[in-house]
């Protein structure tokens, strides 16, 4: 990695953020990959979040006639935008999940290029209900509920950290070292942090250990899960 002045670091982590985690077309330049680094990735998914469902909620008001199909073509619009990375997450997931059954390496099936039938499948459905809940959502104007969805989720990074991590999750593993836990934090966010931990809780246990998958199998599940919380109370 290259380096550069610990004064940029901060503008560097958001560009990476938002450069890695997103298709939009932002690069970082050179950075210290030191604890401020890792500690202002973590705080900038949110704001990744804000920032996409402030463009799928632009592009549904403004682009868009409000019509079933363009909240449809909206909501395939925001799975492009997050590079289809959460997705992947998600079949890899899956795939380990299946694999934990038999005397497979866990960890090597879930870095496999390809998937197999059972995940594909299931990252079908899964995907299919993101998008139905998504969907819901645009036609009916519940963009307060879209915001919330796109930043919690991501925001739950924060409290997966308090998880032990695969030590080939390096990158996991520097983020987790970079933060110190807030108490009022996990207070006024106690809802989410009690379904984060439930879901790593259960893929744990099932798979043995966790890594960048299972985040983002937690961010595309906690993301569906207010959505769809949303649309029940709205």
């Amino acid at each position: 990695m290259a380096y550069q002045q610990n004064s940029n670091n901060i503008t560097q982590a958001v560009k990476f953020a938002f450069g890695y985690f997103t298709v939009l077309p932002v690069k970082s330049g050179y950075f210290e990959a030191n604890k401020e680094f890792y500690k202002t990735v973590v705080f900038t998914l949110p704001l990744v979040g804000f920032v996409l469902a402030l463009i799928v909620v632009a592009s549904y008001e403004f682009v868009f006639t409000h019509t079933i199909y363009s909240a449809f073509i909206c909501s395939l619009f925001y799975i492009f935008l997050t590079g289809f990375l959460h997705l992947e997450a998600v079949a890899d997931t899956i795939d380990g999940w299946y694999a934990s059954f038999g005397k497979k390496d866990i960890y090597e099936v879930m870095h496999e290029p390809q998937i197999g039938s059972i995940g594909a499948v299931a990252t079908f459905c899964i995907t299919l209900l993101q998008i139905a809940s998504l969907m819901y959502c645009l036609y009916e104007q519940y963009y307060l509920v879209i915001f919330l969805s796109f930043v919690l989720s991501r925001f739950g990074v924060y409290f997966a950290l308090i998880f032990d991590f695969h030590k080939k999750s390096i990158f996991i593993n520097e983020m987790k070292n970079a933060i110190t836990f807030n108490t009022v934090l996990k207070i006024v966010f106690f809802p989410l942090n009690i379904v984060v931990n439930l879901i790593l809780n259960i893929l744990k246990n099932r798979l043995g250990f966790l890594n960048g998958d299972t985040l983002g199998f937690m961010i595309v599940v906690v993301e569906i899960i207010v959505l769809n919380t949303g649309i029940v109370l709205c």
